[in-house]
């Protein structure tokens, strides 16, 4: 699977290196972006911020580099590419995203330290920092997509969007 990641340049989006060691990585971010070779994964930059074509842009990208999953990092980018899923898929590119109506629920400025995070699509576990009991069978329930922070006590377990 070819991956674009957003938020490129960020230490965030070099630590999910290692969820997708098996798939082709593309981090992607605004401005200028570093050009060094590397086997495991390349830089592309996606030009200037520009807030009111957010998903447009990010569509032309992945169409552009053949990409088959977009995973979204920044914060002004998570609702326009939620609303634009269908879109994406229409294009058979995977949005790692809750969906746009249950969005709000998994945004979170939580400041307490998270027990871990987690990878799903489609409900399915892909990675974990910290593999937390029950985190498969919580990800399928739920449905969870996307890129999470695990917050988990006794009688609860909470799922914040990681977001940059």
């Amino acid at each position: 699977m070819r991956v674009l990641i957003t938020g490129g340049k960020s230490a965030q989006s070099l630590k999910l290196l290692k969820a997708f060691k098996d798939d082709e990585i593309v981090l992607a971010d605004y401005g200028d972006m570093p050009s060094f070779p590397s086997a495991q994964y390349q830089f592309i930059s996606l030009g200037e911020k520009k807030e009111d074509i957010i998903a447009h842009n990010l569509l032309s990208h992945c169409l552009d580099e053949g990409i088959d999953a977009i995973l979204p990092l920044h914060f002004f980018e998570v609702e326009a590419i939620a609303k634009s899923s269908v879109l994406f898929e229409e294009f058979n590119i995977l949005v790692l995203l809750p969906g746009m109506e249950e969005l709000s629920q998994y945004l979170s400025s939580e400041t307490v330290p998270a027990q871990a995070w987690a990878i799903f699509i489609a409900g399915n576990l892909r990675f974990a920092s910290n593999p937390l009991e029950n985190l498969e069978k919580i990800g399928k329930d739920k449905q969870l997509n996307g890129l999470f922070h695990i917050f988990e006590t006794i009688n609860n377990f909470r799922a914040s969007l990681i977001t940059i």
